[in-house]
């Protein structure tokens, strides 16, 4: 990890508020004292790599900036701590460092919080371009990633990729990242291979308030991210409103027609197909997705005209898909070369 090491007098007056509500004896050198770490790390207010813990010394307190390391401390991010933290005088102080020196007795309690790196979906906010300096992506381009369970998943801008991390503590290296072939526009595509090569360069991270951030092995930022609040296949009922007729690519559902599905926690997808009630499995493994076979009534509608080419449509394209991924309330279910084959809105 990271952490800037560093005191001054801004820093010092920080410190000394700190330890005002448990001083030490008169004549003592070190005194054991408990410290509750956040989840989160803050930036000092200078530079950006400059990111320091957040401490306070009982569970009601205020949290404040730590300015210098706990020796033996090993911080994760995403993770609340309780310690017992050894606060001895430094002797011989040089102008500016801190008077005191802190080492980790024991780790009293270590806890999950609700934002870590596998808890959310990030989008991505900016990203080291050509020449090293933090760059926005292209807008409503809606770059994503979600790490969970030794894989990573998300969109680069134009196609969806994937691939294996390796995540332990605060490191975070990603291999064999693969991704759809879809084509968009040249500015989309040259910010797509930027983001996915920068993707692999980095080695750890930090949860720096709400936001994230992926380091390469120099210690710089090169990928910053914001958590998103994606809807969940399970979220609700999801009505179509295109489908992949085979032919011409993606076309807007029949007026007076109505085509739904509905994922349950127990893996089944059902709804209506227009004419039909339908039902069926489905397996999810980060944002892949597959349906088994579909049982449904069989009944003959035949009105309006075409309403039975396109359910057989529907089923067709259920067929096709291997993938998911979300743009706000909007659901599409894409194939293996990250072709749409049915895109959805959430009913409220």
């Amino acid at each position: 990890m990271i952490l800037k090491q560093c005191i001054g007098a801004a820093g010092l007056g920080g410190l000394l508020l700190l330890l005002s509500a448990c001083q030490m004896p008169a004549g003592s050198m070190s005194e054991v004292q408990t410290y509750y770490v956040a989840p989160q790390m803050a930036d000092d207010g200078g530079a950006e790599d400059a990111s320091c813990l957040l401490v306070k010394q009982s569970s009601n307190g205020t949290y404040r900036l730590m300015y210098s390391p706990i020796v033996g401390f090993n911080y994760v991010p995403g993770f609340e701590y309780v310690l017992e933290v050894e606060v001895s005088e430094n002797d011989d102080v040089p102008p500016g460092d801190s008077e005191y020196a802190y080492r980790l007795v024991k780790v009293v309690s270590k806890k999950t919080s609700a934002l870590a790196i596998d808890s959310t979906v990030w989008e991505l906010t900016a990203y080291q371009a050509a020449g090293g300096a933090m760059k926005v992506p292209v807008t409503k381009s809606g770059l994503t990633l979600k790490v969970a369970e030794g894989k990573i998943s998300g969109h680069a801008g134009v196609n969806q990729f994937f691939g294996k991390c390796d995540q332990k503590e605060d490191t975070l290296q990603i291999t064999s990242v693969g991704s759809t072939r879809m084509t968009g526009s040249p500015e989309l595509m040259v910010q797509e291979s930027q983001f996915l090569g920068l993707l692999q360069r980095a080695v750890n991270y930090q949860i720096v308030g709400s936001e994230l951030r992926l380091r390469n092995t120099s210690g710089s930022v090169i990928l910053k991210f914001k958590p998103l609040s994606e809807p969940s296949l399970t979220s609700g009922v999801w009505e179509a409103t295109g489908i992949n007729n085979g032919l011409d690519g993606v076309v807007s559902i029949m007026p007076f027609t109505k085509i739904t599905m509905e994922f349950s926690d127990a893996g089944t997808a059902s709804g209506g197909s227009g004419c039909n009630s339908y039902s069926g499995r489905y397996t999810t493994e980060g944002h892949l997705l597959s349906f088994g076979p579909m049982s449904k009534s069989d009944n003959r509608c035949s009105a309006p005209q075409g309403i039975m080419e396109q359910e057989m449509q529907f089923f067709q394209a259920l067929e096709n898909v291997t993938m998911y991924s979300f743009n706000k309330n909007m659901l599409k279910l894409l194939d293996k070369n990250g072709s749409v084959q049915l895109s959805f809105i959430q009913k409220d």
